[in-house]
Formats: structure tokens, C-alpha cells, sequence
């Protein structure tokens, strides 16, 4: 038997316009996670990163072609929605014996329009490591697929099923490291033009590592809501995976991709001891949390190797923070950000969103304020999304607000989807919800406004000098002239 994975490209063109050139290329992990479990059982399974590897889709099709799989599985997020909707009506034609598979996010909420409009045989709601292998014992004749957990399929008869709830893993100490060998590591390095705060040496390797899923909080424009059960990596895994990292792939820095590494504090301080412990000089950066952010827990993170924060700021206006079930307070996001300032060399970038629920001009106005007031080395100011899968998508499109791209009779415009993006100002897009307080043309200025002036003053050109190569100079040029004015 033989097992294809697939991370389709994605129409970064069409959705950041120039834009595109910030996205760092990240390594597949969900993909890599589930080839592991498969490889422990002795099966044969590949893996093609499409997007890494800039694959245009009649190259990917050719790849597909000369891999023979019998069960094809294809990760699906709304950035890439429209592509495996095509993508996957093709393999049910030109393959019909092959099984089709679709799994994440976006796979998960129009389960039901892939498969009426046959793009596939199954799709897998939640983690899908180990669906996948009932999913082989299906295609093995073993079980029915009834017999599935966390699946949805179509009966014979055209009946749209779903069994069970999302999957999830209780404990992530069972499950292998993601099988990076399957994919080609050169792929995965530090970009001359990038949005994140360690550029290091150009073309030095970078990973990504995950070490705990889910989040208890309730940010409703976050997909993450799906999954509450918090569960953790014990530090000894954690710093084993580092170091490996570290030792055969020579990696110069990673990015922890949890939705919450801090929500155990006894354990980043374990973590911390261990990479002491073992005297690892590799960097590493993650999202931080405002309310679970503290002097010694910033101290321990930057004497182990932290480099960077991300903070997940959203607005510089209280009201709409509780709008939108954030959870903190402006007095704590200040308060936060200085004590991390003060006690460390960690560069910190704040994150911001622009058109939240409610939000007047004068509100995004006081968020630009906000941002400049902060001792930040980054910020990213973000459009309002309500990507699928978010408590906001779900609440907007039950009102008949949103476009979600379904039509009438089962039909499907995907190219609406293409309009789910964060920086639609590079491009000529109009984004897909805007609050009605605003309107498009005004959400688009006011991204570019906060980019302007929070980048274009003194302190912030000579911060970032250091950070343009000289060739790259014209690139960057055009991406200031596109996405700031």
C-alpha cells in the first residue's frame, strides 16, 4: 500500500498581492505528524509539499500521477480551499480507484460541499494521526467506515454523514516526532525579506516545533476555539526534539507554533532548564499571552534562547477587546510589554487587528496610537478575517453577513474564498467582512496608515536598516510603495 500527503499551493499571489514575500515557507506539521504515525506501522508513505517546493498545480498533478497512491490525503485550509476543490475533482476523475482524503480547518467546515461535489471520499474532522489508520483498515477491508471516529462520507445514496466529534490526542507524548526526512529541509530557511523578528544568517535553516495544541481561551475571530483541551509535551520531549533539530539538521532557529505555549508556566521553566541543561545554542521564538507573562518566567526564556515574542495585542480600544472575548486589558498589555522591554533583549512584536466588530475610524485611530506608544521592535496590523471554523464566521454567516460561497442547489463559488485575507491592501481585493462602521476602501487605508506610520519613523528605519540586504533593496522598496501608501 502506498500513502501520498499533499500541502497544496496556495494563491498567495491573489490573496497578498506583493505581499506574499514576507510568508516564511514553514514545514507541513500536521502532514509530518501523520506520515510518523503511518511510517510506525510499516507502511509506505510520501509526502509533497507543493508549497514549499512552488509548485504550480499541472506539476503537482504529474507528481501525483507518477506516485500511484492508493489513499491520497490532502491538507485544506482556506488560503488553499479553492485549489483542493478542484484539485481533488481531478483525482476523483483521472483516479477513481485512489481514495481522496481531506482533513484541517477549512476541509472540516464545508465537509459537506467537497463531498457533494465529489472532491473526495472522506473527510477527517480534528487531529487525524490516528483516523488515518482506520481510515487504511477501511481501505483494506477491515472496517466500514461507520466504524471511523471523527469522519464525515456520503452513503450510497447520496446521504451526508458525520460520525462522532472532532478528534483529539489526550497524550502527545505517544506520538512520534513528525517525519521531517520525507520533505526536503533545504526548503525550510531563513528568507532575506521575512516578517518575523530573527533573520540570522541568510539562507540558515529554520524549523518549526509543536509542543502542546489546544487553548482554553475564547477569542472569537480564532479558528483555535475548536479545540479547548489544552495538552502539553512533557520539557524532557520537548528539549529532546530541539536538540535533534539542533544536531542533524543544523537548524539556526525555531519557531514554536503552539496556540499557547505559555498556559504552563511550571513547564517553560522546565523546558528552559533543560536547554540550559544540555547547553543548546539554538534560538527559538513563540506567540506570547499577555495575562500569563511574568519577570522571571522572561528572564528563564531569554537566558535558554528566546529571541522573539509575539503578542497577540488585537486593539488599543478596551470595548472592542471585550467584543471580541479577549480577555485582557489595555493596562495589562502595557504593563506586559514594558516589564518584557525592561528585563530582557527579547524583540517583541505586537499584534494588532483592525476592524473588529463595532470598530469606528476614531477606534482604529487610537489602535495605530496604541501600537506607537509601545516599546515594540514589530508590529503587524492585520485586516478582520472571519476565517472559517471562527465563532465570528459562524455567527456572521448564520446572520446572512458573509459571503461563504455557497450558492443554492449545492453549488460552490470558490473563488469568494479568495477573498479570506489578513493583508488584502496589497492587493486590488476588497476584504470579505467589514464591520459596518467602516467601509472597505477605509479598512484597506487604514492598514496601510498603521504599517506607515509605525514603520516610517526615525527609531523604526534605523532598527530595521540592518535587516536589508542591499540586492533586496528595489523588492522592498515595492512592497512599502504597495502596502504603506
Amino acid at each position: 500500500m502506498k500513502i501520498l500527503l499533499i500541502n497544496p499551493p496556495g494563491e498567495l499571489e491573489h490573496l497578498l498581492g506583493i505581499g506574499k514575500e514576507f510568508v516564511q515557507k514553514y514545514e507541513p506539521l500536521g502532514l509530518l505528524y501523520i506520515a510518523a504515525v503511518i511510517k510506525e506501522q510499516g507502511i509506505h508513505v510520501s509526502v509533497i509539499d507543493a508549497h514549499a517546493e512552488d509548485l504550480d498545480i499541472e506539476a503537482l498533478k504529474v507528481r501525483i500521477l507518477n506516485n500511484g497512491a492508493d489513499i491520497i490525503g490532502i491538507s485544506t485550509l482556506t488560503c488553499n480551499g479553492a485549489i483542493v476543490y478542484a484539485l481533488g475533482k481531478w483525482i476523483k476523475k483521472h483516479l477513481p480507484a485512489t481514495l481522496v482524503v481531506l482533513g484541517n480547518i477549512h476541509a472540516s467546515v464545508f465537509a459537506k460541499h467537497y463531498l457533494e461535489n465529489a472532491c473526495c471520499d472522506i473527510v477527517v474532522h480534528g487531529e487525524g494521526e490516528y483516523v488515518i489508520l482506520k481510515i487504511i483498515q477501511f481501505y483494506e477491508k477491515k472496517i466500514g467506515l461507520k466504524d471511523i471516529p471523527a469522519i464525515s462520507f456520503l452513503r450510497k445514496d447520496g446521504t451526508y454523514i458525520k460520525i462522532s466529534e472532532a478528534a483529539y490526542i489526550p497524550d502527545l507524548t505517544k506520538l512520534p516526532f513528525p517525519a521531517r526526512e520525507l520533505v526536503n529541509h533545504t526548503f525550510y530557511h531563513l528568507t532575506a525579506i521575512s516578517n518575523q523578528s530573527y533573520v540570522g544568517e541568510s539562507g540558515a535553516v529554520a524549523k518549526t516545533m509543536s509542543t502542546s495544541r489546544g487553548c482554553p481561551n475564547y477569542c472569537t475571530f480564532c479558528v483555535v476555539k475548536n479545540d479547548r483541551k489544552q495538552r502539553f509535551n512533557n520539557a524532557k520531549r520537548v528539549v529532546d526534539e530541539m536538540e535533534m533539530l539542533e544536531k542533524m539538521y543544523h537548524v539556526a532557529y525555531i519557531t514554536i507554533m503552539d496556540p499557547l505555549f505559555m498556559g504552563n508556566e511550571e513547564r517553560i521553566y522546565a523546558i528552559c532548564s533543560e536547554i540550559k541543561k544540555r547547553k543548546l545554542k539554538i534560538k527559538w521564538g513563540c506567540d506570547a499571552h499577555i495575562r500569563y507573562i511574568t519577570e522571571g518566567l522572561v528572564t528563564a526564556m531569554e537566558s535558554a534562547g528566546c529571541y522573539a515574542l509575539d503578542f497577540g495585542i488585537e486593539s488599543g480600544v478596551q470595548r472592542l477587546l471585550n467584543n471580541v472575548k479577549k480577555g485582557i486589558t489595555i493596562r495589562e498589555i502595557r504593563k506586559a510589554i514594558e516589564m518584557t522591554k525592561k528585563n530582557s533583549k527579547i524583540h517583541i512584536a505586537g499584534l494588532f487587528i483592525l476592524g473588529l466588530p463595532g470598530e469606528t475610524y476614531a477606534d482604529s485611530l487610537e489602535t495605530i496610537r496604541f501600537a506607537k506608544s509601545l516599546p515594540l521592535d514589530m508590529a503587524q496590523f492585520s485586516i478582520l478575517t472571519p476565517y472559517p471554523g471562527s465563532p465570528l464566521f459562524n455567527e456572521l454567516s448564520q446572520k446572512g453577513e458573509l459571503d461563504t460561497g455557497m450558492r443554492g442547489g449545492g453549488r460552490v463559488d470558490t473563488s469568494v474564498w479568495k477573498r479570506y485575507s489578513a493583508y488584502i491592501s496589497f492587493t486590488d481585493n476588497d476584504p470579505i467582512w467589514v464591520t459596518p462602521e467602516l467601509s472597505c476602501s477605509q479598512i484597506k487605508q487604514l492598514q496601510k496608515r498603521a504599517q506607515r506610520e509605525f514603520y516610517l519613523r526615525p527609531s523604526q528605519i534605523m532598527r530595521h536598516l540592518c535587516r536589508i540586504k542591499i540586492n533586496n533593496f528595489f523588492k522592498i522598496l515595492k512592497i512599502v510603495i504597495k502596502g504603506f501608501i
